[in-house]
């Protein structure tokens, strides 16, 4: 399966080429064009309502505040030139996924904010201030795993 993405040729957009590259396992071709970020926005919100319906039916163990372990996630990978989002705070990141994508139980700020200030490191070797229990290390760093996993299906579902 192939789609082709058309996008202006500037920095921003051969950065977020080379993400989508690094993250879907494809090339994506620059041509003259609109960005097409709605497509990254679609993924993302499929990727979580899919982890949501697993929760619901006890297939993954998915808190409120797990979310922000994506937003560490997404900015970390910004940083690096590999993923095209980037939040400056946990509110503008529970406001995309709130009133820009539209989904639902999402944790409150200051609950994402209390626990996205216990994350150290750089992922996947993610340690947490407030657990010892290695087991719930692994099920956060497996929530972004998962995520991810996603993410990339729903990437071609989105535009294939």
């Amino acid at each position: 399966m192939s789609f082709i993405m058309e996008l202006p040729d500037n920095e921003g957009n051969r950065i977020l080429a080379e993400a989508l590259k690094i993250i879907a396992g494809a090339t994506f071709p620059m041509y003259n064009g609109t960005p097409q970020l709605p497509v990254v926005d679609s993924a993302v919100k499929n990727a979580i309502l899919q982890m949501q319906s697993e929760a619901k039916e006890k297939k993954l163990k998915l808190n409120r505040f797990d979310y922000v372990w994506l937003m560490k996630y997404f900015n970390e990978k910004h940083e690096e030139k590999k993923f095209p989002l980037f939040f400056y705070s946990v509110q503008s990141f529970r406001d995309y996924l709130v009133k820009e994508l539209q989904i639902s139980g999402i944790g409150s700020v200051s609950l994402m904010s209390e626990y996205g200030n216990y994350q150290f490191g750089r992922f996947p070797e993610w340690t947490f201030s407030d657990t010892e229990d290695s087991r719930e290390r692994l099920r956060r760093v497996n929530i972004v795993n998962r995520f991810l996993s996603v993410f990339v299906k729903n990437i071609g579902k989105v535009r294939g």
